[in-house]
């Protein structure tokens, strides 16, 4: 992933599956590995929450509820709105556009 957001006190280790609150793939031109290849992986580990940064589309996918076989939920998040984000209480909402940038 291109950032991970881990559990308090995760610094001198790689971290597993379980220490991992949320992880974010900027995709630009992987947008489709990410999504086929890697959100799979994620789900099966069970990361609770994966954004998909579609730069060149200009949207933010947000994947929660892992399961075995896929993520149970995906909300597309567009320029103009925020993204909720429920792992991580203390980052509140999150803008898109401060994701993107502006247009």
């Amino acid at each position: 992933p291109d950032l991970a957001l881990l559990r308090a006190g995760i610094l001198d280790q790689v971290p597993t599956a379980d220490q991992v609150l949320l992880l974010v793939e900027v995709a630009d031109t992987t947008l489709a590995r990410d999504r086929s290849v890697k959100l799979p992986q994620y789900s099966k580990a069970g990361i609770p929450e994966v954004w998909i940064v579609a730069l060149t589309e200009g949207y933010v996918e947000v994947y929660r509820r892992p399961a075995a076989d896929g993520y149970g939920e995906m909300r597309r998040y567009q320029r103009g709105e925020a993204i909720v984000q429920i792992s991580v209480a203390a980052l509140g909402e999150v803008l898109v556009d401060d994701i993107l940038g502006t247009t």
